[in-house]
């Protein structure tokens, strides 16, 4: 199941992943006591501030896009309010990793050549991703692709067959059965 395809039952899937999960923070806990589980929830805290934004900007242009959620798409108001404060919170994340990279060269005790080289390169891999967190805030929605009108009959007899074929392996996809209004009471 799942992108590895493999086969396993609920109860060992579980199992794997849970210990995945904590097999690690148990190790650093045993060997650093509570010091060492206190740096890991700061570093682990700060590793998914970094990632936010990359989760962050594309649910949010996804599920404001007409082209893609159709009538489900988030109100004009509602997409205003999550697009404000997704950005102060990015803005917030944003403005202390920069303060603390500059404190961290500013009271290291590195020579002045290693500091001035870990500067460039800090700012450099800042400047990078600040230009990919810009990338996904001003990139173009493509053309909605619909599972499932590639794979009824009836809708690609809709859409233009010359424009675009199914893939084979969507067409041989397993979709969950559709419930009826009448399946619902």
């Amino acid at each position: 199941m799942g992108f590895l395809d493999l086969r396993l039952q609920p109860w060992i899937r579980n199992l794997l992943t849970r210990s995945l999960a904590i097999v690690p923070s148990l190790i650093v806990a045993l060997i650093g006591g509570s010091a060492g589980a206190g740096k890991l929830i700061i570093i682990a805290s700060m590793i998914l501030s970094f990632e936010l934004p990359f989760a962050l900007i594309p649910l949010l242009k996804f599920t404001s896009s007409k082209t893609k959620m159709g009538e489900h798409a988030n109100s004009t108001l509602i997409a205003v309010a999550t697009w404000i404060i997704g950005s102060l919170i990015m803005t917030i994340n944003i403005y202390y990793l920069i303060t603390g990279f500059i404190k961290l060269i500013l009271h290291s005790h590195l020579k002045l050549v290693a500091a001035v080289f870990l500067g460039i390169f800090g700012f450099s891999s800042m400047a990078v991703y600040l230009s990919g967190i810009l990338y996904l805030v001003f990139r173009k929605n493509k053309e909605a692709t619909h599972l499932l009108a590639l794979t009824t009959p009836g809708s690609r007899q809709m859409t233009n067959e010359s424009e675009s074929l199914p893939r084979e392996d969507i067409v041989s996809m397993q979709l969950p059965p559709r419930k009826d209004a009448v399946d619902l009471d």
